[in-house]
């Protein structure tokens, strides 16, 4: 009868500890993985932030996704009617292919239909990990074969309720398959993006009504003077009284002043002047209490009748004191 071998349990629970370990090591491997690509994400999306405006915004993403990330290449591309459009690709290994390619896929546009899984990402506004493989005809041919996929993460860029493009993010050329933290970290930036470019549109639209504002308050003001000339219903307290009292304000009050007429919010004067948004406040109190105004544009109404200008030098013919 064969003996019965002895049981070392020494060195089965050493095995044990050590796979506890080994274990624990992969776990926090991961957690620094993660924490370390979203960290990564949030700051290419604040540099994206810092640009102000849509010119070059969508281009700029491609490369900021790509130089923050373990991506070899990130692909933008936009809807258009029902069809998505490339327009900027970045690659680490090889940019100049990559450009040479964004015409090819630009000049043939994708139709975004049932069974592609960029359908039902642009529909969901999700973020999806796909494997060439196994999806088959549900993934774009012409995008999967001029970049030689076999793994990607694709997500939805959505500006309120509509999908305005979409992210595309591979690791090809190392030869590593998109996991679900990529997944994660796509979604997370087109996220992102989508918040940075919805600002931009609203802070162009917000200038554009701005300046809009700021000429109608000089018409109105030089038409109103023009009016009351005509008619010789100039009030006592006019222009002469007007002048009188922007001679009254500083220097510094005629630049607020100026700034103002222009259509400048308090923020944007304290950035031009390079003082704080408090003192522009003082100064924007001290200017109203000095010309009598009762608000911002009562303010700028006086100083266009006596004559001031927002190009810069005298206010209304009087230099101002400090």
């Amino acid at each position: 009868m064969a003996p019965v071998p002895v049981l070392d349990t020494a060195a089965a629970e050493r095995t044990l500890v050590d796979l506890l370990a080994l274990e624990r090591e992969l776990l926090e491997l991961e957690y620094v993985r993660r924490a370390d690509a979203l960290e990564r994400v949030s700051e290419a999306v604040r540099r994206l932030g810092e640009l102000g405006s849509t010119e070059g915004l969508l281009t700029r993403a491609a490369a900021e996704l790509g130089a923050g990330s373990e991506f070899d290449r990130v692909l933008i591309s936009e809807v258009v009617d029902g069809r998505l459009v490339p327009l900027a690709i970045w690659d680490g290994a090889d940019q100049a292919q990559a450009d040479a390619a964004l015409p090819e896929l630009a000049q043939a546009p994708i139709r975004l239909e049932y069974p592609l899984l960029e359908y039902e990402v642009a529909r969901r506004r999700t973020a999806e990990v796909v494997e060439v493989a196994s999806a088959g005809a549900r993934t774009p041919a012409p995008l999967a074969q001029r970049l030689g996929w076999e793994s990607y993460a694709v997500a939805a860029l959505a500006v309120g309720s509509t999908t305005i493009g979409l992210l595309h993010a591979d690791a090809t050329h190392s030869g590593r398959a998109v996991d679900g933290l990529d997944g994660e970290v796509v979604g997370r930036y087109a996220e992102g993006l989508a918040g940075v470019f919805e600002r931009a549109v609203l802070r162009h639209t917000l200038e554009l009504h701005r300046a809009e504002l700021s000429a109608a308050v000089h018409w109105m003001s030089t038409r109103l003077g023009r009016l009351e000339d005509a008619a010789g219903l100039v009030r006592p307290r006019g222009r002469g009284t007007d002048t009188r009292l922007v001679e009254s304000l500083t220097a510094r009050e005629l630049d607020v002043l100026r700034l103002l007429a222009r259509g400048h919010t308090n923020l944007s004067i304290a950035a031009a002047l390079v003082v704080r948004e408090g003192t522009v406040k003082y100064h924007v109190k001290n200017i109203l209490r000095k010309l009598g105004a009762t608000n911002r544009a009562d303010a700028v109404a006086r100083f266009v009748r006596a004559g001031g200008s927002t190009d810069g030098g005298n206010g209304g013919g009087g230099g101002g004191r400090r």
